[in-house]
């Protein structure tokens, strides 16, 4: 492509593009052009491309140009353009990339084909406007249909058109198939109403709802009263050329005399695939209105202001996981997860780049960038109460991030977003501040750096840096499907957006390869660690009949393996076959390529093993009854009757020894009656000496 004539505003106003052709009608669509630099506050780029340079071409280009002058309207800026190249898409593609084109105004009824489907900007698609100037109509703009199904072209075509309703009156109109019956109605008033709900148009663009035999009918109904222009929205399913010589436009055109536009939004690389996703997924979240937004908005940008809280809170939060950090405490970590603000300008960040405003995006990194300055220096002060100690588990835990914490940073950023805008959600906040965790891994860093552990503060800086990316672009996609949008003007809005954007991508893949990249080491050392355990494991039962209990795996640097074994034997195992035992280990792992040099350390734990015991069986006892059992049979027994003793005599004895004796008492004894002395017994009785 070569300019032949004229220049190319370097201006970063809003730019139209109309390609002017030989005889083109000046009509309505040519007024449409000009109201829209002039409400937009940009330039109309009139074209001619021309596929050679010679005098009588230029010539002719000139002439073509000339057309137009007397039709300028006061007020309207228009920059008029000899475009020389070889292939009339290419010329126009190349242009519309150089001028930063926003809108592609050109006429189907031209003698040139352009492959529509190749230009990345806004494209106006004219019909049907030589016909009408033919038929002497008049040629002022006053009323614009579009009809809308809810698609995403229909709706931008609104938004471009919105601007003009200070001038022109503008109907979003649908139109229900009475087949359908009463429930198309239905859904033609929810259609209606999202539209207006999406550009915020309260009473300044008309919706109506008609009903009609076929959506066709329906359109030309209502191009036939009173309408100047109808402006139709390519569908998503289908390119522009279908839905331009479709039956719809020309049915319009031939019934109503009225030129059809048919407009498509932009475009970028991937198509209209992105454009497809969003739309559908805005219809999924409910969208907030307007004073949703606007309230929402105060509430990010007011906490993303660097105050004296924020730094002091930064500051003892920081302090605080720290120290939780150093003592290997989880719930003191988490404290200080809550205490931090960082998550405010994080946020605040992302609202930004989907507003495209530059001055809230260097407030909010600013205040990001001052934090997170403090809360290491603050980590590194905190780090010198231990120095020369090992890093505890905590501190471990957040020097290696793999694609697992870019997940959870992505998907907290998501709630954040949302929980901020809606009121009835904030009580999610903190547990998105505890999911986030932003200055935990700050504090690390700087714990690190004061211990010489270079490598550890590498690692959690990635971690930080993933959170936020993460965070920041997980916001925006929120932000962006509730509702948040630049506004048309100025267009550095919509200029810092797209390159906002474009950054964030390219951050987020960036750190996605780094973690990608961690997360495959993490996997190697796993895998190593398994293998060093197993072989250990076997060995040991090999060569010394132990039962291994614990492994630790001291250091594993530049080949050389110290390796800490615990196991239980119930005799003590000799220095030999510990020896013998460290050279299998080694002479093993050494030919799969997982070590150069190893040093075993071995703790042998005495434990006595019985042989498997078989409980005796127990011997089942009678269980008592509590029913009656006969007993033997009661006899009667003759009970003896008390027996007198007998008269007591004297018995001769052989003649004592003179010694003193205790003479007995007498002792009475009962006298028997008659009736009793059946059986007499005697007894004897000491006598008296």
């Amino acid at each position: 492509m070569k300019i032949v004539q004229g220049n190319i505003p370097e201006n970063k106003t809003w730019h139209g593009l109309l390609l002017v052709m030989a005889d083109m009608p000046l009509g309505r669509v040519w007024q449409l052009g000009q109201w829209l630099a002039r409400v937009n506050n940009g330039v109309l780029l009139t074209a001619v491309i021309i596929a050679n340079d010679k005098p009588e071409t230029i010539a002719w280009a000139q002439a073509t140009l000339s057309q137009i002058d007397h039709a300028i309207h006061e007020g309207t800026k228009i920059a008029p353009l000899i475009i020389e190249a070889n292939d009339y898409t290419e010329g126009v593609l190349d242009l519309v990339k150089m001028a930063s084109v926003d809108l592609l105004i050109a006429h189907a009824d031209g003698p040139q084909w352009i492959n529509l489907n190749k230009i990345p900007c806004a494209i106006a698609v004219v019909r049907g406007e030589k016909a009408t100037l033919d038929e002497g109509e008049d040629i002022s703009l006053r009323r614009i249909v579009v009809p809308t199904s809810g698609g995403p072209n229909s709706v931008h075509a609104l938004s471009f058109l919105l601007p003009l309703t200070t001038k022109l009156e503008v109907t979003a109109l649908y139109v229900a198939p009475t087949y359908l019956g009463r429930n198309e109605e239905a859904l033609g008033r929810d259609r209606l109403r999202q539209v207006f709900n999406y550009l915020d148009a309260g009473d300044r663009i008309k919706s109506k709802l008609l009903t009609a035999a076929s959506v066709t009918a329906g359109i030309v109904q209502e191009a036939s009263e009173a309408c100047d222009l109808v402006i139709i929205g390519a569908s998503l399913e289908s390119s522009v050329d279908k839905v331009l010589f479709g039956d719809i436009p020309a049915a319009v055109v031939r019934e109503s005399k009225k030129p059809v536009i048919i407009f498509r939004q932009s475009k970028n690389l991937l198509g209209e695939l992105p454009s497809q996703i969003s739309w559908r997924m805005r219809n999924l979240l409910p969208r907030l209105d307007l004073r949703q937004r606007t309230d929402a908005y105060v509430r990010i940008r007011r906490g993303a202001r660097p105050d004296t809280d924020f730094f002091v809170l930064i500051g003892l939060s920081a302090m605080i996981a720290a120290l939780g950090l150093l003592v290997n405490s989880p719930a003191v970590v988490i404290g200080a997860m809550l205490v931090a603000p960082l998550m405010s300008p994080i946020v605040g960040a992302g609202m930004a780049v989907v507003l495209g405003d530059a001055r809230f995006l260097r407030l909010s990194l600013g205040a990001v960038a001052r934090g997170v300055v403090l809360a290491i220096m603050v980590g590194a002060l905190a780090g010198l109460l231990r120095m020369g100690q090992p890093p505890t588990a905590e501190i471990l835990a957040r020097t290696q991030p793999t694609m697992l914490d870019l997940a959870i940073a992505l998907f907290s950023g998501m709630a954040g977003a949302y929980a901020l805008c809606h009121s009835d959600a904030a009580g999610a906040l903190p547990g998105v501040a505890i999911a986030a965790a932003l200055v935990p891994p700050l504090a690390t860093v700087g714990i690190s750096l004061s211990t010489g552990h270079y490598a550890s503060a590498l690692g959690a800086l990635l971690l930080f840096t993933t959170n936020f990316v993460a965070i920041s672009s997980a916001t925006a996609l929120i932000f962006l499907l509730l509702g948040f949008r630049p506004p048309q003007l100025p267009k550095e809005r919509r200029v810092v957006q797209a390159r906002s954007a474009r950054i964030a991508v390219l951050l987020l893949i960036t750190v996605s390869l780094l973690l990608g990249v961690t997360t495959f080491q993490l996997a190697q050392t796993s895998a190593q660690q398994d293998r060093i355990f197993a072989v250990a494991e076997e060995k040991l039962a090999e060569v010394t009949g132990a039962e291994l209990a614990e492994a630790h795996i001291l250091s594993f640097t530049e080949g050389f393996l110290e390796l800490d074994l615990i196991a239980r034997s119930p005799v003590d195992i000799p220095y030999a076959r510990v020896a013998d035992l460290q050279e299998q280990i080694g002479v093993q792992l050494s030919s799969e390529g997982i070590l150069e040099e190893l040093e075993l350390t071995l703790t042998v734990i005495r434990v006595t093993k019985l042989d498997p015991l078989v409980p005796p069986t127990a011997t089942p006892t009678a269980t008592p009854t509590l029913t009656p059992t006969a007993g033997p049979t009661p006899t009667a027994t003759n009970t003896p009757t008390l027996t007198p003793s007998a008269t007591p005599t004297t018995t001769p004895s052989a003649t004592p020894t003179e010694t003193a004796t205790t003479l007995p008492t007498e002792t009475a004894t009962a006298v028997p009656t008659e009736t009793e002395a059946s059986v007499l017994v005697e007894t004897a009785v000491p006598s008296n000496t």
